[in-house]
């Protein structure tokens, strides 16, 4: 396996070549990145790589003095330079300082990429190395260290017995590690199943592979830390710690944490959740660690999405109980008469108490669960005939999405949402529906999507212009006014519960673009988003 290293002042070309391909799938094991030709000269130093991707101006040093510096001191080193079409004089002092090939920033593909690879790596195969390699040129085509890697920390992770060998196989796979003082860093993704959708099946390789390259870009090239990828949608990263000032390791991890978030929502629109063990001893006690940083995890539930929870904090007096909860009669018998009377407003207050309930009893997410299944089997035999009626925007059923919800909060809007569903097609039943009254039901139910009265007016199969004008008639505002309304009511409901960030208030409501969330927000409220929730 050969060594590489990507040297740019852009952090978007590092990223976008890095992401270009599987670089061991070729042979080339990628072992730093710099922006700059010094920083690049000294990490080149510390990992003697055989080939160097090189943009020519850059501050500090440019391309041409990092080729002339380190030719003195790595005389096998390969260069392949980065260039634009009006650096052609540079280029060919590239080439006249040793430089194999050149690139054109704009013209970079992944065939052209290839292609470029396959015949530095015939030059280095036909040369001589005096240095030793982990993998001979046929095994690398077989195995990667990355995967060797994975499979040695998963073995670790799930307590498989090896024993006094860790130290030594993870010196044999050049693990970044040292085997003492270990702190393990969960990272998954939230709401993985709509992420899935944006991605076809077959590209959820390109999205481990893109979220990998973030992460290695953001977290400094000299800390010992080791990135494990678990699926598609959890990420391990497991760095050492020094034990010296807890308060200080615990600041540089969450900073670590921060900036992890931070990039995964610049430079991919992705929220993570991330749980944090507290520091183990040994490779060996990693099986404990991850259990830690997963239990950590775990507490999104409670405390919400998109952050970061450290085991220790989320251990102090947090424990809760898995007893069952179940509705005695005089709860079961306050739902149905509320479900019977349709009162929507009584029906809100209901479960908000039934909610404090669960609290008060410090029941977990598990109990917490079976008992909101339980207040929809209440609904459905209530509304046995509405209730088959309706499914959710996912197109699943209510059970299925309580099962899966991600936070309490998600849980309880999605029961009351659909038990106000209900009521509205239970009273709506008694009473012929006019075009305007199945336009109001879409809305309520899809607000938080892209709908317009052009979708709404097809999907009951009326014209748009009529149904515009009986909508005006009949609720005395239009069409485009009542689904923004419907849509700020709810966004000052999240806002008011303070689990979500702003701008994940406005994707929950339908805006996909913040800044016109916000003015609209400011426009019906008076105020913007952020002074409202004060």
């Amino acid at each position: 396996m050969y060594k590489l290293m990507i040297v740019d002042d852009e952090l978007l070309m590092r990223i976008g070549i890095r992401s270009l391909l599987e670089w061991e799938e070729h042979g080339f094991q990628l072992v730093g990145e710099a922006e700059n030709g010094k920083e690049a000269l000294e990490i080149a130093l510390e990992t003697f790589p055989d080939l160097i991707i090189t943009d020519i101006k850059m501050p500090l040093m440019d391309g041409l003095a990092l080729i002339r510096e380190i030719s003195k001191r790595l005389p096998s080193c390969k260069y392949v330079i980065l260039s634009n079409y009006d650096e052609i004089d540079y280029v060919k002092e590239a080439l006249r300082l040793g430089a194999l090939d050149y690139l054109i920033k704009s013209e970079i593909s992944p065939a052209t990429l290839t292609e470029l690879l396959t015949r530095i790596r015939g030059k280095l195969l036909s040369e001589v190395s005096s240095r030793d390699n982990l993998f001979s040129a046929p095994l690398h085509y077989t195995q990667s260290l990355t995967h060797l890697k994975e499979n040695f920390f998963k073995d670790l992770i799930s307590g498989l017995p090896i024993g006094e060998e860790a130290a030594d196989r993870a010196e044999q796979l050049q693990v970044r590690l040292k085997p003492q003082q270990l702190a393990i860093i969960k990272c998954k993704i939230d709401q993985f199943e709509l992420v899935k959708k944006k991605y076809k099946e077959q590209d959820e390789k390109l999205l481990r592979f893109s979220i990998l390259n973030v992460m290695e870009e953001v977290i400094p090239s000299r800390q010992s830390i080791e990135i494990i990828v678990e699926s598609s949608s959890e990420y391990l990263v497991i760095r050492n710690v020094r034990l010296a000032d807890e308060e200080l390791w615990r600041k540089d991890i969450e900073k670590l944490c921060g900036k992890i978030l931070g990039s995964m929502k610049d430079f991919m629109n992705l929220s993570f959740s991330v749980g944090v063990s507290t520091v183990v001893p040994d490779l060996l006690a990693l099986k404990r660690g991850y259990w830690e940083a997963d239990a950590a995890w775990r507490h999104r539930f409670f405390l919400g999405t998109g952050r970061i929870h450290f085991f220790d904090n989320t251990m102090k007096g947090c424990e809760r109980t898995s007893n069952l909860y179940t509705l005695n009669r005089d709860r079961e018998y306050e739902f149905r008469h509320v479900l019977e009377r349709n009162s929507s407003d009584q029906l809100s207050k209901l479960l908000d108490a039934f909610r404090k309930e669960l609290e008060d009893v410090r029941a977990d997410e598990n109990a917490i669960r079976k008992a909101y299944l339980l207040v929809l089997e209440l609904v459905n035999s209530q509304f046995a005939q509405a209730s088959r009626a309706l499914l959710l925007s996912e197109g699943k059923t209510p059970y299925d999405a309580a099962s899966t919800a991600e936070t309490w909060n998600d849980l309880h809007e999605l029961v009351l949402d659909y038990a106000l569903q209900c009521l509205q097609t239970n009273g709506l039943s008694k009473e012929k529906l006019t075009y305007a009254d199945m336009a109001v039901d879409i809305i309520h139910q899809y607000y938080a999507e892209d709908i317009t009265l052009q979708s709404v007016a097809s999907q009951i199969n009326v014209n748009p212009s009529y149904l515009s004008r009986v909508f005006k008639q009949e609720k005395n505002e239009n069409f485009v006014s009542y689904l923004t309304r419907i849509r700020i009511e709810r966004a000052k409901s999240y806002l008011e519960n303070r689990t979500l960030r702003v701008y994940e208030v406005a994707d929950k409501v339908g805006y996909h673009n913040y800044t016109y969330f916000s003015k609209i927000f400011k426009k019906i409220v008076g105020v913007s988003p952020e002074e409202y929730r004060g």
